[in-house]
């Protein structure tokens, strides 16, 4: 058996880009069904940095994603894949 050997990484002063982040709203109507709202989340929630589900009785949701890793329309199509009806405000 070989010995084995620890290594340890100083990443402090390390410089991390973080890409582009930008954000789109969505007008999604049943929002306030938790049933639509965990598959609005779910969907795609592995891919963007942020989801800011509505607080009161709007139909708005705000996403930031990073335009690097995903594109708006990929967004689109996994909400479509869902079942999540929804309106992409222009950005």
């Amino acid at each position: 058996m070989e010995p084995r050997i620890k290594i340890q990484i100083d990443a402090r002063h390390e410089k991390v880009n973080f890409g582009k982040r930008k954000e789109v709203t969505y007008v999604v109507p049943q929002i306030s069904n938790s049933n639509i709202r965990e598959r609005f989340y779910y969907a795609i929630a592995h891919l963007v940095w942020e989801v800011q589900l509505p607080q009161h009785s709007t139909n708005l949701v705000k996403v930031i994603y990073d335009s690097e890793r995903v594109s708006v329309s990929f967004l689109d199509y996994l909400l479509l894949q869902k079942g999540v009806e929804f309106k992409r405000l222009k950005s």
